[in-house]
């Protein structure tokens, strides 16, 4: 089943923040911030070559996989990436080394969980590393509860977590204003 997605989602004006897709003149500025250790270290463990940015990173897997650069008012900061496949559906998010700590992730993951579950996607996963203990809280801020199920990916132990939106009401969670977003038809203002 092909599941609809944003093409442009504005999370918070007022910070510039919004999510779009990504595209072949992305490639470079996603190979360097996947050089950088702080980033790497928790995406497949080394950097990842120009070419394989491209193969993965630029719209390449549409429909099955959806990149979206993260932008603030400044530029872009960072990748999330929305995919399904055999009943399955996740997220995976890194922000650039000079992003990171400053609360842009749970307020970005947040935002796309909602809109991809007002738009069918159940069941939303994330599996961030158990030794990233910052990544599990950011996760847990945007509204994912883990589910008591371990994975490993990229040589790494994972914690399995499920998007459960009145998670995302509790204390520590983030808030935001309603969302804007352009899917190809057009701006609508959404309240997931």
């Amino acid at each position: 089943m092909v599941r609809s997605h944003p093409s442009e989602l504005t999370i918070d004006p007022s910070r510039g923040l919004r999510l779009r897709l990504s595209g072949p003149a992305d490639a470079e500025t996603i190979t360097a911030w996947l050089s950088q250790e702080q980033v790497h270290r928790w995406w497949g463990g080394a950097p990842v070559a120009l070419e394989e940015v491209r193969a993965k990173y630029t719209g390449a897997r549409l429909p099955g996989v959806v990149v979206h650069v993260i932008e603030t008012a400044a530029g872009p900061v960072g990748l999330i990436q929305a995919w399904h496949e055999r009943g399955r559906c996740g997220l995976d998010m890194f922000l650039a080394a000079g992003a990171q700590g400053r609360g842009l992730g749970p307020v970005v993951a947040r935002a796309l969980a909602e809109e991809l579950t007002a738009r069918g996607w159940r069941e939303l996963t994330v599996d961030p590393a158990v030794d990233d203990g910052r990544a599990v809280r950011a996760w847990q801020r945007a509204g994912f509860v883990p589910t008591g199920e371990r994975g490993v990916d990229g040589g790494q132990e994972t914690e399995v977590m499920v998007f459960a939106p009145v998670a995302a009401t509790a204390p520590g969670a983030v808030d935001r204003p309603p969302a804007v977003l352009t899917d190809g038809g057009g701006d609508r203002r959404g309240t997931p």
